[in-house]
């Protein structure tokens, strides 16, 4: 059933519907109770006391303040995602895009725009790894199955870190391997290695179950430090 509204003002300044009622129902019920009752008059829907400067639309409906800006919090400050940056300000302090950089396997960047150049490669020929190749840089290469400058993960016989080091010395372009700190002894060729012993192309470096075959880059034809 569908109700109608006709909202009329009573003298006594009360709304009501007189679709419904013939009278003011509220102003008949305060006659019937003898006295004047304690209704207020019927202010009208939309409307409401003005509002302070800092708060609402002067005139408007209720007591509600104005919709903020849902990026701003009380205090004013920006909050939540803003704007998306420019691929150069990645980090919060401006940095550059760490995947714009150029990536080096086992070695470092030596100063701005030099790199720490390739000496040789240790190549995983039977292990978990099987296929998987390492750089050499000159000085100390630790390895370990999970810090280090050679990672052999799945190799639970190799120590965490530090297990052994293959080394280049670029006066004399020799290569060594030996042990650091791991627990298992290593071996090349089949033979334990106690000290650092000099490694030739193609010496097999045992450490846990894990072989590696060193492959040399810089020798009598080659090193980078040589005049071009």
């Amino acid at each position: 059933m569908e109700i109608k509204n006709d909202l009329v003002l009573c003298p006594n300044g009360h709304y009501y519907n007189a679709a419904v009622h013939s009278a003011c129902p509220i102003c008949g019920g305060k006659a019937a109770q003898g006295g004047a009752g304690n209704f207020p008059p019927t202010e009208r829907p939309g409307t409401g006391p003005a509002l302070p400067p800092t708060g609402g639309v002067p005139g408007g409906a209720g007591n509600f303040p104005p919709t903020e800006d849902p990026r701003h919090s009380a205090g004013g400050a920006v909050s939540g995602v803003g704007p998306t940056e420019p691929a150069s300000n990645w980090s919060a302090g401006g940095g550059v895009n760490p995947f714009s950089q150029p990536t080096m396997i086992g070695g470092d960047l030596a100063a701005a725009g030099q790199v720490d150049p390739v000496v040789g490669w240790l190549v995983c020929v039977d292990g978990p790894v099987r296929g998987t190749d390492w750089r050499l840089h000159a000085g100390y290469n630790y390895i370990g199955r999970e810090v280090g400058d050679i990672h052999i993960q799945g190799d639970n016989q190799i120590s965490r870190e530090k297990h052994a080091m293959v080394a280049y010395h670029h006066k004399n372009r020799t290569y060594y391997v030996g042990p650091a700190e791991g627990r298992n002894i290593i071996e090349v060729n089949d033979e334990p290695v106690f000290n650092a012993t000099k490694l030739n192309s193609h010496d097999v470096i045992t450490i846990g179950t894990t072989k590696l075959m060193f492959v040399p880059l810089c020798g009598e034809k080659f090193a980078w430090d040589q005049e071009q």
